[in-house]
């Protein structure tokens, strides 16, 4: 039902009016009459009425003065001025104001039954125009999206020149941040850690991206979206390093909850500009192939490993005990798969997270030292020189 709103000064006119048409009968509900223009006002802010049959004498607020407030605040109402001989000047200037139309009293029943259907008519195209309009622009911000998203693959395969890239991001409008982290994210079967099936990889690819879209939205910028191998790959802002970090943690956690699904997140700073965008991808999707060679075990093994660095106390038992294997079993695997012990694969965990938090100037090496899982500087820093042939410090002043 179409509401519509009748204000006039004239108790005789509104009743008029009211009993004119069978207004059930052409879809149109009579929501409130008005006598005044401030009741007609409030009534409008309240009831939202669809058409209003409106006087252009009223006291308090007039009928143009109420036509201009209406349109301010509401401008799909359509309005109708009922005006007398004597008033017609007003009435041309109502409808320079934006009126749908005029008729004059005294109003007959064919009068206002033709004016009310055209207006229902017109109506009806608005509300077509406006449903298109949301259709278009919708249609508009999927292309947009998708031609987006192939820019993003295309520069992330080096498609492009420098020139063509600052060109391609003013247009999309993709902005980094100084310091911006790069986050890979792999769906895998929960019990085989093997890829998904073909079934419902869209929807899970959707699900997963939707998910991600929110738990970095606080990260600005930050832009998320599909590459071509059938990742999600998110770059965001780091307002924080240690709390990135922890990223990864709340993106599988938040996956098991959920969509009860599991995935294997990667990540890493961008250290030297948007420059080194494409060659960090290549480096986190080099570090995904190595790790599709390896067995279900070692997979989980690795992974709770990486999700537990930071405990002092992490033994080669812990790991054991939370995959179910024996310590000597998991051992004699890991070294076969990875060529690395457990304890050097541990150290060369810290040691890649320690450098990443020492892309914040003002953490200093004790501070890292135990955000990695060592309760001495000393210890850290002879764990740090044997993977990398410098010290902690040499490696912050840039002795690299």
């Amino acid at each position: 039902m179409w509401k519509l709103l009748i204000a006039d000064d004239e108790p005789k006119i509104r009743k008029g009016l009211r009993n004119s048409l069978n207004w059930a009968e052409i879809g149109v509900e009579i929501i409130g009459e008005a006598e005044d223009g401030e009741i007609a006002l409030d009534i409008v802010r309240s009831r939202h009425p669809d058409i209003i049959l409106l006087d252009i004498c009223m006291p308090f607020i007039n009928g143009l003065q109420l036509i201009e407030k209406v349109k301010q605040e509401y401008d799909e109402c359509i309005m109708i001025v009922v005006t007398g001989h004597d008033e017609f000047s007003y009435a041309r200037q109502a409808l320079r104001l934006g009126v749908f139309d005029y008729v004059l009293k005294p109003v007959s029943r064919e009068q206002l039954y033709n004016v009310v259907i055209k207006a229902i008519d017109e109506i009806n195209s608005i509300k077509k125009r406006n449903k298109y309009y949301k259709w278009a622009q919708n249609q508009l911000s999927q292309n947009y999206k998708i031609l987006k998203e192939k820019f993003m693959n295309e520069w992330l395969e080096n498609h492009f020149s420098s020139s063509e890239i600052r060109e391609q991001l003013d247009y999309y409008k993709v902005k980094f941040a100084d310091k911006t982290g790069m986050l890979l994210v792999k769906p895998v079967e929960k019990n085989s850690m093997v890829e998904m099936d073909d079934w419902d990889n869209n929807l899970l690819m959707f699900a997963i991206q939707n998910v991600i879209e929110e738990l970095v939205e606080n990260l600005q910028p930050n832009i998320v979206f599909r590459d071509n191998k059938d990742n999600i790959v998110a770059l965001t802002g780091i307002p924080n390093i240690s709390d990135w970090f922890q990223l990864k943690d709340k993106f599988e956690s938040c996956m098991e909850k959920y969509l009860d699904k599991s995935i294997r997140v990667y990540q890493k700073v961008i250290e030297k500009g948007t420059d080194e965008i494409p060659a960090v991808y290549d480096a986190l999707i080099d570090e995904m192939s190595r790790e599709s060679s390896y067995t279900p075990m070692v997979i989980k093994a690795k992974q709770y490993i990486e999700n537990n660095y930071f405990k002092e106390e992490l033994s080669l038992e812990d790991v054991a005990r939370d995959i179910k294997v024996s310590a000597s079993y998991l051992s004699r695997v890991l070294k076969q798969e990875t060529g690395t012990s457990f304890i050097d694969y541990l150290t060369q965990v810290r040691v890649k997270m320690a450098i990443q938090l020492m892309t914040d100037p003002s953490m200093k090496i004790y501070e890292i030292a135990e955000r990695v899982g060592y309760n001495s500087q000393h210890y850290f820093s002879t764990a740090f020189k044997k993977v990398l042939g410098v010290s902690p410090v040499e490696y912050k002043k840039g002795g690299r």
